[in-house]
């Protein structure tokens, strides 16, 4: 089976996208986000969005398809991106999947297949009181003693999977890394290549960009959102926009909020590359 699809990890920051715009050009191929965030309309800087004059040149699929009191699972990108993969390759054009959640890229790569548990409105509702009380922490540590497994492939602060998870598990009392499906070894019609840096330039890269996000407009969209949302949606849980909340509600200075935002991204790029780390057959490349 040929490779004619290209998967761009990497921490956040090093310019994943540029990377799959310039390839895109190079080879005429058209880009998959894999970003569980970038789905959400409205909300444009905090994810970094590539520009829609960018992609009114460069097709990119699962961006704006979402509000951001709607739902949007892993489960949904596999379904959605399989589905784009089909129609691209009807018309013979390469694919580029690309974006920052690993969690998706390696569902994608592994072809899992997810229980279809219903949603249970109060079993999410007790779960989501007691993060606000305890943290979310404290929900990890719940799925851990339940399901090591499920636990070890999500980060602590996951709370709309770790909640997923445990609310898959109080319905069916089966834990829910038992009910996933997914292949042995990774598809074979995938080429990974990984992007790179040197810590502190990765670091560097990401203070410059939190600081261009405020300057283009951060706060203003996060008030924008306020107009039409609710604080509490999972789509606000993306760094900058929990942080961006607060401040605006008048729980931290602006200062703490910038500094707070670098700080939860450069921990996020740094957990970005221990879980890109495990993948096999990366192409490695140092981007400075």
């Amino acid at each position: 089976m040929p490779k004619d699809i290209t998967i761009v990890i990497g921490p956040t920051a090093i310019g994943k996208s540029d990377f799959a715009i310039a390839k895109a050009l190079e080879t005429s191929a058209e880009i998959i986000s894999a970003d569980a965030f970038q789905v959400y309309k409205g909300m444009d800087i905090g994810t970094a969005k590539v520009s829609a004059e960018i992609r009114s040149e460069i097709p990119h699929h699962l961006i704006d398809i979402k509000c951001p009191d709607e739902e949007y699972s892993v489960a949904d990108f596999m379904q959605l991106s399989e589905k784009i993969i089909a129609s691209l390759r009807q018309q013979h054009k390469p694919i580029i999947i690309c974006g920052g959640t690993g969690f998706y890229i390696n569902a994608f790569m592994r072809g899992f297949e997810f229980p279809d548990v219903k949603q249970n409105s109060q079993i999410r509702k007790e779960l989501q009181e007691k993060a606000l009380v305890h943290g979310n922490v404290s929900l990890w540590d719940q799925l851990q003693q339940i399901d090591p497994v499920s636990a070890a492939a999500l980060e602590p602060n996951d709370q709309k999977r770790i909640i997923r998870a445990l609310e898959i598990y109080y319905q069916t009392n089966v834990v829910p890394s038992s009910l996933k499906k997914r292949a042995a070894n990774i598809r074979p019609d995938i080429h990974i290549i990984g992007l790179n840096a040197p810590r502190e330039i990765i670091y560097d890269k990401i203070n410059i960009r939190v600081d261009q996000m405020y300057q283009n407009g951060l706060i203003e969209e996060v008030e924008k959102l306020l107009k039409k949302y609710e604080e509490n949606l999972n789509a606000f849980e993306a760094i900058g926009y929990k942080e961006t909340i607060q401040y605006l509600k008048g729980r931290i200075s602006k200062q703490e909020m910038i500094e707070l935002v670098k700080r939860k991204t450069r921990n996020f790029a740094k957990r970005q590359l221990t879980w890109y780390r495990r993948f096999e057959n990366v192409q490695w490349l140092e981007t400075i």
